[in-house]
């Protein structure tokens, strides 16, 4: 029973976690897709702060549930194709993120030192990527749900 409620309640948290990721990086893409004149840098910095939070999340109850002895076990998903799709979403991801990450955190600790000339130009890229990560999460869903009804390919 104790196994059940374990997995049950890491399924809940990795499930929001994907809930707080959609919104985040929406919200980064949005915030950041304004004219440079019109940003909001701590909107767009907490945004930011909670994808990488959800990313967190994601990953530590991700693994937890994969490779930990609650889910259907390392055997299952070493040999599910929709894990190996799932996985190769989730790494165009995080090599995707690599700019904007390295971006953000010079906005912010020039932010900190009070540097007004920050280059802001290439938010609207960072925008743009943000989208593409956003849309990257789509399928690593589908293959989640389908993993969940032990659908194989």
């Amino acid at each position: 029973m104790c196994a059940m409620v374990s997995s049950w309640v890491l399924a809940v948290i990795h499930l929001l976690g994907v809930g707080l990721a959609f919104a985040a990086i929406y919200s980064r893409a949005r915030f950041l897709g304004k004219p440079v004149k019109q940003l909001d840098l701590p909107e767009a910095f907490l945004a930011d702060s909670l994808w990488g939070i959800s990313a967190l999340v994601l990953v530590l109850t991700g693994l937890t549930r994969a490779f930990g002895g609650f889910e259907k076990g390392t055997l299952y998903y070493g040999h599910q194709p929709f894990f190996h799709i799932k996985m190769a979403c989730l790494v165009l991801i995080f090599l995707l993120e690599i700019f904007p990450m390295i971006t953000l955190l010079r906005w912010r600790i020039g932010r900190a030192k009070g540097d007004v000339t920050l280059n802001l130009a290439v938010a609207a890229k960072l925008s743009q990527i943000s989208y593409v990560q956003l849309f990257l999460l789509v399928p690593m869903v589908l293959c989640a749900a389908a993993m969940a009804r032990g659908i194989m390919i």
